[in-house]
């Protein structure tokens, strides 16, 4: 195939451009903060589990001690209606009865009221390590969205460059000779290189210096036929201003 000198040079402005946005989507690619982010998903799946277990446990012990007081209303009441009823009561056998009931509620309401004091100790422990775990969770929240604010920001930034040298990729390939810029993208998506500079004996294919013989080959094609590096197969471009 030939082809212009300015059109080979043309491919390898190309190439740099293709290398260029390479490196730039590895770069977006492999943002540390993507790791950071990476790592503070489990931080944060640990810290809502804890969350939640110390919600519940908290839940639990208020529940109880709803029960309890509960208990202990229903407990008073039925002493205060005793007690009414005993003050009215004119049989001693009724009043004894009664008597009999206010002492075993008293001694109910003795026994319920000590355990309400025992839950609401725990009580007191369940919602410290419930403050505890919420701060540690909006500590880990935090953080996440201060590292995804700066993920954005990173993302883009490299978008704007990525875009631009797209664009001007896009402007070269457009000035490239149809069947020309088709070989050079079959090779690119084949061996990952399309076009590479023959600086003095060395192909920036693959970095390696041409045996004498190759070289001189090279050096006696035409100008516009197109020649391939030895090495790497891409279209090797040669600098005429050597």
């Amino acid at each position: 195939m030939k082809a212009s000198t300015r059109q080979q040079r043309l491919l390898l402005d190309l190439q740099d451009l293709d290398t260029l946005l390479a490196r730039l989507r590895r770069q977006r690619a492999t943002l540390p903060e993507r790791t950071e982010l990476e790592g503070l998903g489990s931080e944060h799946a640990a810290a809502r589990d804890g969350f939640m277990r110390a919600q519940r446990e908290l839940d639990t012990q208020r529940g109880e001690l709803e029960r309890i007081e509960s208990d202990v209303a229903t407990v008073q009441q039925r002493r205060d209606r005793d007690t009414e009823m005993l003050s009215s009561s004119t049989s001693s056998k009724e009043a004894q009865a009664l008597q009999s009931e206010l002492e075993t509620l008293t001694r109910r309401q003795s026994e319920l009221e000590d355990r309400e004091l025992e839950i609401m100790e725990v009580l007191e422990t369940a919602q410290a390590a419930f403050d505890e775990a919420t701060q540690l969770l909006e500590g880990v929240d935090a953080r996440r969205a201060e590292v995804t604010a700066r993920l954005e920001a990173a993302e883009r930034e490299l978008d704007a460059r990525i875009a631009a040298q797209s664009e001007e990729r896009a402007s070269v390939a457009a000035e490239l000779q149809r069947d020309l810029l088709d070989l050079y993208e079959e090779l690119r998506g084949r061996i990952g290189i399309g076009a590479a500079r023959l600086r003095g004996n060395v192909s920036e294919g693959n970095n390696m210096a041409l045996a004498p013989a190759e070289l001189s080959d090279i050096r006696a094609t035409a100008p516009d036929e197109l020649v391939f590096c030895p090495g790497s197969g891409a279209i090797l471009v040669r600098d005429y201003e050597e």
